[in-house]
């Protein structure tokens, strides 16, 4: 895959020459999916380019109509494909890189096929196509008695949710096949469902087996039941037949219950645990090094010489005022500003329990007591004690949740949102969102805890 794409890149600008302004690169390779988890596609533009305002549309072969649109910087749901309303979404955060990949919900067998990926501009049109193939992992097999055959009991073992169609087979108590068998296959929805019976004799009763296996999946499953001599014609206590089926029906019920249970709840933890590290990767990958105004500081600050520290001292300070330094609210902004683009820092904030972090436009009142909201061109969380809270106008707290001890802040500007997470945890704290910024914007740092520092982190998002 790599070896494809440098070439690729060092191709390009044959490429761009012969065929317009970028390429579509999707993987060769089929996509594989078990149906009723969630699948990505992967389209990119080569070299990254901006699909923002781009007609972004993806199509199914066997289809019509397109399974997902975007267009004017928006999804399109009514020009939809029915079937896929509800369970289609591009990585939004991602468009203005170029990546245009789709993520489909609840993969259905009948989903299985071949999708292309369509990008149009005013000047260029391109389109590549991607193979999806769709798998059912099956649940794991349980076996019930059914009532008596001749001189033995009838075991039934069934399994379902599979594709493509495994195969089954029973272990007698003396380590031997049954081979009298007789077993149906039969399609739900597009996935297999297998059930198996089988007449046990009291010669081959005791501990049996039924596996089902798929070699393509390379999964196994077994269900074991043991069949007591008690059960069997003519030494039947119906009583105790009739306790001993109920109870290896509700244990098998059990055991079935909580094994589905269980896997699902481990393929959703790990799935949430690798959509975590691809955004938090994208985040760091634009961090930006921050540095403090000293100008800007109000007179009771303390900004440390290397510029990345600050602390409220109680101490007022004499300072030449060129009309940039705050002197009503304890601030201070950063030296760089941001007219456009994506840009990430860090706070260490231990210890200091009254701060406030986030951006400000370069227009915000620095002499005067007017509150700091979006409404007067700050964007900030912070904390208060023992809380945490977003200041808008008027203040609303944050879920309660752990108390971070490094925020990162998150602009992007030309989506006009701010973003602040728990650095420690990975984890959302709040966003800004619906903002259209016109003018440049600043990191923002507020603290009237003595002697408590906040500090800029200096690389701390490239080394996680």
């Amino acid at each position: 895959m790599r070896v494809i794409l440098c070439t690729l890149l060092l191709l390009n600008g044959i490429l761009i020459s012969l065929q317009g302004d970028f390429i579509l690169f999707v993987p060769d390779e089929p996509f594989v999916a078990i149906a009723g988890e969630d699948v990505v596609l992967e389209c990119e533009l080569i070299p990254p380019t901006s699909a923002s305002n781009m007609s972004v549309q993806w199509l199914k072969s066997s289809l019509s109509s397109p399974i997902h649109v975007y267009r004017h910087g928006q999804d399109d749901p009514l020009a939809q494909h029915q079937d896929f309303r509800g369970r289609t979404e591009l990585f939004k955060d991602e468009i203005p890189e170029g990546i245009v990949s789709l993520r489909i919900k609840n993969v259905r067998r009948d989903d299985e096929g071949q999708y292309i990926c369509s990008v149009e501009d005013r000047t260029d049109f391109k389109q590549s196509a991607v193979e999806l193939r769709v798998l059912g992992s099956g649940s794991k097999p349980w076996i019930q008695m059914t009532g008596y055959h001749g001189v033995g009991v009838q075991l039934v073992c069934k399994s379902s949710g599979w594709y493509p169609e495994p195969e089954i087979q029973w272990i007698g108590g003396d380590g031997n096949a049954l081979t009298e068998a007789q077993t149906k296959y039969h399609r739900d929805s597009g996935l297999v469902n297998v059930e198996s019976s089988v007449g046990v004799t009291r010669q081959s009763s005791g501990k049996l087996k039924c596996i089902i296996r798929s070699e393509v999946l390379k999964i196994e499953h077994t269900a074991i039941i043991t069949i007591s001599d008690d059960l069997f014609p003519a030494v039947v206590q119906w009583a105790l037949l009739l306790v001993t089926i109920c109870v290896l029906i509700a244990a098998n019920s059990t055991v079935i219950y909580w094994n589905v249970k269980q896997n699902r709840r481990i393929k959703e933890l790990e799935l949430q645990k690798s959509i975590v590290e691809s955004v938090w990767k994208r985040i760091c990958g634009h961090e930006v090094s921050v540095t403090l105004d000293v100008e800007t500081a109000h007179p009771w600050l303390e900004v440390s010489e290397d510029r990345k520290s600050v602390r409220w001292t109680e101490t007022w300070r004499n300072l030449p005022d060129t009309g940039k330094r705050f002197t009503y609210w304890a601030c201070v902004l950063g030296s760089e500003g941001f007219t456009s683009g994506r840009h990430y820092w860090e706070v260490e904030v231990t210890g200091n329990q009254s701060w406030s972090l986030g951006v400000a436009a370069e227009s915000v009142k620095r002499k005067g007591g007017v509150g700091l909201s979006p409404e007067t061109g700050c964007w900030t969380i912070g904390r208060f004690n023992d809380g945490m809270w977003v200041y808008t106008s008027p203040e609303s707290r944050l879920p309660a949740g752990p108390i971070p001890g490094r925020v990162g802040v998150y602009l992007s500007y030309e989506s006009g949102t701010v973003s602040f997470y728990n650095a420690e945890t990975k984890s959302h704290l709040h966003t800004f969102t619906g903002n259209k910024f016109t003018e440049k914007l600043y990191p923002f740092f507020w603290t009237v805890n003595e002697n408590e520092w906040l500090r800029i982190c200096s690389g701390s998002a490239a080394g996680l």
